[in-house]
């Protein structure tokens, strides 16, 4: 995603050094807490092997309330903010020695290693919904990873280093996406920034907000859901058929929803565009954008902290770096988080993971 459409050149404005000014919940685990919650992954490694595992994921919210309980209220009291962007866990202890190096490739990510993290992260989302994957991206894996791959260093997808990774709402494209993407940060030698902003509704005047609630914008598909991304994607696959037909015939869309006094927003700084002639529609976004450029602020993930960015409040990018191709690159966990599975008739099983698939 080009850089040039997210970053604010006047320069991006800095986290709030007040909590109380974040417009984040954030909460630091003791080492007995942390403690804790990597006993009770380790324990799931053992039992189930595979955070893939249908038993797991079946019985992933019962074992969550397992974790310990100032952890859970902090989650379930956060997520009842509607002005909160993301909610960010802090004090997970992670051995570097023991993880291993960073992965060349995404394909190569399901390590030993990082294997209790997956199903950390796992558990702590599923304090929040739902967990699933997309039949399209990363192979239909529900925990995906998050690192620098050679030769992809100025695509626009997470892949991605030495090009910025533009703001956007994870999976715009379709009705299906997210309400929460969890980040779980194993490794950011660089502290490589992840940058954040909301609806700037203060900012936009009646008429451009009426307009963004209209069906007037065209949202397409992100490269990570095309086939060349996936090793298993075959030609003629339903899915992948689904997503061209989304990427060359996109129905026409709103970028807000809901009460517009407090509006969801959808939006890919590199993938909306207005429907084709419509000069209002594209004067509005124009606005929005660059509201939205403006807005731009930064939270760096050290290694051990957990994110979990509200998909309907906010958008989410990544600054470019220098990457290193030394088994020591920034490497995080991924993973979507809806409220309810059952919202969509696309959920089905995948062999061995919940997976949305196109239709």
């Amino acid at each position: 995603m080009t850089a040039s459409r997210t970053r604010n050149e006047t320069g991006s404005p800095p986290s709030p050094a007040d909590p109380a000014a974040r417009p984040w919940h954030e909460l630091r685990l003791t080492p007995q807490e942390a403690a804790e919650a990597a006993a009770l992954a380790v324990r799931c490694v053992q039992e189930y092997g595979d955070v893939e595992s249908p038993e797991f994921l079946a019985e992933a919210t019962v074992i969550s309330h397992e974790l310990p309980k100032r952890l859970r209220t902090f989650i379930a009291t956060s997520r009842l903010d509607e002005r909160a962007h993301a909610l960010v866990l802090r004090g997970n202890a992670v051995d570097d020695a023991l993880l291993g190096p960073t992965p060349a490739h995404w394909r190569n990510a399901v390590t030993s290693g990082s294997l209790p993290f997956s199903f950390l992260l796992a558990l702590y989302a599923s304090l929040l919904g739902d967990v699933f994957g997309w039949a399209t991206q990363q192979d239909g894996r529900v925990v995906t990873d998050v690192l620098p791959i050679q030769g992809g260093e100025h695509s626009l997808v997470s892949s991605s280093s030495r090009q910025e990774l533009g703001w956007h709402t994870e999976d715009a494209f379709s009705p299906h996406r997210a309400d929460y993407v969890g980040l779980f940060s194993l490794r950011n030698p660089d502290r490589v920034a992840t940058t954040l902003a909301g609806v700037p509704l203060d900012d936009l005047d009646d008429r451009t907000v009426d307009l963004l609630l209209q069906d007037r914008f065209l949202i397409r598909p992100d490269d990570s859901h095309l086939p060349v991304n996936n090793s298993t994607a075959q030609e003629g696959v339903r899915e992948f058929e689904e997503i061209m037909k989304a990427v060359d015939r996109p129905a026409p869309v709103p970028i807000l929803t809901g009460h517009r006094a407090a509006p969801w927003l959808r939006i890919d700084g590199d993938f909306s565009a207005p429907a084709d002639g419509d000069e209002e529609a594209a004067a509005a976004l124009k606005t929005l954008s660059e509201l939205i450029d403006a807005g731009l602020y930064e939270v760096a993930l050290d290694a051990g902290d957990v994110a979990f960015i509200d998909n309907r409040r906010a958008v989410h990018g990544r600054r470019s770096f220098q990457p290193r191709y030394d088994g020591r690159d920034r490497w995080l966990k991924r993973i979507n988080v809806t409220r309810d599975l059952h919202r969509s008739r696309e959920v089905r099983a995948a062999g061995h993971s919940r997976v949305l698939g196109q239709r």
